[in-house]
């Protein structure tokens, strides 16, 4: 099976055709409720909603029935959340390359071929690569769901292969020997090693958004240049957060001195864009950005500093510092009050349960003390 740095499943072969011939470029929406004009309908609003890149990505590595069904399955108002829907696509995406370079099917007919055996070879896969329970469950329940979709809505006699209780480890499970749930928590002398590790305006961008911001690394790569309002000094960001809510943000100085620069003219299109290709940059790239400042600023195990521990990090510190509960889950984007306290809580139960340990061994002491009196 296929390897590649930071990125959980293979990169696509370099044999690919250069143009997918089922995604054409596009003709302006026409009028009228044929199906061949209702998927142009359908492709011209997610190349608004997931991006053209994606989109195209997903032409490359499907075939032409899967690709046609998961056209609608994304633009499905089931999945109202733009960021669900970016992920639902690379995820599937990723899926199909895995699919290809362990069967050597190209495209990948996931439809018609993917079995039951085979997602079982996947999750052991998954397993081998010490993922967690959650993010095996979520590459799972968007295939889940595409088969459901295609059955349902389209009518296509296939079999949904995946069955959550036999491929997938349950929630609160730990795959990589990390107790369930727990999340790296960095001291703040360890962020400020990061930030000085920080060399290109890229860089610290990033830096600004994932831990002075508190961004999710989705809704970082999501950024737009069109989400800038520049009519305020700093500027301001508006961000789409989980279920479709937006939020806006200031930017501090020193981000927006590095976004400037960074975009150096550019006006439009992604925030963050991959140097060589110019296309936007997709989470698994900002966990090698994260990695890579880890292991400048020599902290360890690098590996595990990934755009999560910088925002665990963050929300730990403001709680730390008497921040209240319902602010910080408000500027975290949580919808319960309980997994903002989570990150709290989890960091600091080691110094809370040793200090009731070593209140109960010194009472011990002063009773062992008195029976020899």
């Amino acid at each position: 099976m296929m390897e590649s740095l930071d990125r959980p499943f293979p990169a696509p072969r370099p044999n690919l055709p250069d143009v997918a011939p089922h995604l054409a470029p596009l003709p302006p929406p026409s009028t009228g409720l044929s199906p061949h004009r209702v998927d142009e309908a359908v492709r011209h609003q997610l190349v608004s909603d997931i991006g053209a890149e994606r989109l195209e990505a997903l032409a490359r590595c499907l075939d032409r029935t899967t690709f046609g069904v998961v056209l609608h399955w994304l633009s499905s108002y089931q999945r109202r959340s733009l960021d669900t829907k970016r992920g639902y696509a690379e995820d599937i995406c990723r899926i199909a390359e895995w699919f290809s370079a362990a069967t050597g099917r190209r495209p990948a007919d996931l439809l018609t071929s993917l079995t039951f055996d085979t997602v079982t070879a996947w999750s052991l896969y998954a397993k081998s690569k010490g993922w967690s329970a959650r993010t095996q469950r979520r590459y799972l329940s968007a295939l889940s769901s595409l088969f459901d979709h295609a059955r349902r809505a389209h009518r296509i006699p296939v079999e949904n292969p995946v069955h959550l209780a036999t491929h997938a480890p349950p929630i609160g499970t730990s795959t990589n020997g990390r107790p369930p749930g727990a999340t790296r928590v960095l001291e703040l002398s360890e962020v400020a090693a990061l930030s000085a590790a920080c060399s290109s305006h890229e860089e610290h961008l990033v830096f600004e958004l994932l831990f002075t911001q508190g961004l999710r690394e989705s809704e970082v790569v999501s950024l737009d240049i069109d989400n800038l309002d520049r009519t305020h000094m700093p500027p301001v960001l508006s961000v789409a957060r989980k279920g479709g809510r937006w939020i806006r943000r200031r930017l501090g100085d020193a981000a927006a001195r590095h976004l400037d620069a960074y975009l150096d003219g550019r006006a439009t299109g992604p925030v963050l864009v991959h140097p060589t290709t110019g296309l936007r940059r997709d989470r698994h790239q900002l966990i090698s950005i994260t990695r890579r400042l880890a292991r400048h600023a020599r902290l360890h195990e690098p590996r595990k500093v990934t755009p999560h521990v910088l925002r665990a990090t963050a929300i730990t510190a403001l709680l730390d510092k008497g921040k209240p509960l319902q602010e910080v889950q408000e500027w975290a984007g949580h919808a319960h009050a309980s997994t903002t306290r989570g990150y709290w809580e989890r960091r600091n139960s080691m110094q809370r349960d040793a200090a009731l340990s070593a209140t109960l061994t010194a009472d011990l002491a002063d009773a062992a003390a008195r029976l020899d009196e």
